[in-house]
């Protein structure tokens, strides 16, 4: 096997994205965030746990715009000069204007005002304008009734959809849309977003880590139809969750590194290792998530970490990473990816990441994405 190598990119390649809140965006809008190419599915990840390790650090910088002055136009002044017998002077520009004084009436005058022949009355008086009379039976008839048009919905097509909590704060989601049968959806949740499918019947069912104590879960079909359902989640402040969500052929994954763990060590919870929902509802350690069906044009997928905070056996602190594989399809390309980290207490932080991917003699090399999620220190909470 060729030897395996880890590049890490330092902070400086990120962006905060501020304001996480409860954001209903459709399909296009992360499009355009993410790129709007259409690429195929991530691949699976393959590597050995006796994997050597270099790191190399990258950073950015950028320069300050220059502000030209602005330009002061002074006015011309005017200067009051001293009273007179006829009224008040004012001076300005070297030609003086004297006003009539108020104490004394303005002198009234006759004068002859000659207007212009086509304002004059005419001496002779036309002849006065004859109305046309208007024959009632002669009119036609007009129809002043408006067509209005009937759009009828059947009742059965408007998708329904259902959510309740599950375990481990998690929310079941149902949904039934009989006009969509086979069709890619997406899931919306508190900023997380990612594709999935409606089966032959119209129906699907999607479980989803909720991000917020009370759970508001959108989807939306690209024509426009969708549903909305709302659960409250007990279990919420139980939790610390990341989410690690792109578009496309990205090639990233959310790795967890449990109790001073290394890469392919059994607490290293990864998609190829994701654990269990047995493992987090014993509280034994985390369980990771990927969200989304590869199968559809252009998905879009996210990677969910989730940790038993309030009940852990053994809290050990765990390091979160988020990695990309350098493939044959997206060397020399743009990487766009954003991570979600929502604490037990319901804090939410993000960060948006774009970057070009190294050129294609680096192919079979990762990619460390640092700085994208805090660690959880959960020794000393």
């Amino acid at each position: 096997m060729a030897q395996l190598k880890k590049i890490g990119m330092a902070a400086g390649t990120f962006s905060v994205a501020l304001g996480i809140g409860f954001v209903m965006q459709n399909g296009d809008a992360l499009a355009s965030r993410f790129g709007s190419e259409d690429v195929a599915g991530p691949a699976p990840f393959a590597a050995t746990p006796d994997t050597p390790v270099s790191v190399i650090q990258a950073s950015t910088g950028g320069e300050e715009a220059a502000i030209e002055p602005a330009t002061l136009v002074t006015a011309t002044p005017v200067t009051l000069a001293e009273p007179s017998a006829d009224g008040l002077q004012f001076a300005a520009n070297d030609r003086s204007v004297t006003a009539p004084s108020l104490d004394t009436p303005a002198p009234v005058s006759d004068v002859a005002v000659n207007l212009p022949d086509t304002a004059r009355l005419p001496e002779t008086p036309q002849a006065p304008v004859q109305m046309a009379s208007i024959d009632a039976e002669a009119m036609p008839d007009i129809d002043v009734s408006s067509e209005r048009e009937t759009i009828t919905v059947d009742a059965d097509c408007v998708p329904t959809m259902m959510a309740a909590p599950a375990a481990a704060a998690m929310v079941d989601v149902a949904l039934v849309a009989p006009c969509h049968i086979d069709t890619a959806f997406t899931v919306h949740h508190q900023g997380m977003m990612f594709t999935a499918m409606t089966d032959e019947d119209g129906t699907a069912k999607v479980t989803v880590p909720a991000l917020a104590e009370t759970a508001v879960v959108i989807v939306a079909f690209e024509n426009g139809d969708g549903a909305v359902a709302t659960a409250v989640v007990p279990e919420f402040a139980s939790y610390d969750r990341a989410v690690l969500q792109w578009q496309g052929n990205a090639d990233i994954m959310l790795s967890a590194y449990e109790d001073n763990a290394n890469f392919g060590d059994p607490s290293h919870i990864y998609v190829d290792n994701p654990g269990d929902m047995a493992r987090l509802e014993a509280s034994e350690g985390g369980y990771l998530m990927r969200l989304g069906v590869v199968a559809t044009d252009n998905p879009l997928m996210a990677e969910v970490y989730t940790f038993p905070t309030a009940t852990a056996s053994n809290p050990a602190d765990v390091v979160l990473v988020a990695e990309a594989a350098i493939t044959a399809e997206n060397c020399g390309n743009e990487l766009a990816a954003q991570s979600i980290q929502v604490s037990p207490d319901g804090e939410t932080s993000a960060l948006d990441l774009t970057m070009m991917m190294p050129d294609c003699d680096a192919v079979g090399d990762f990619l460390i994405l640092q700085n994208m999620f805090e660690d959880l220190t959960l020794a000393s909470r």
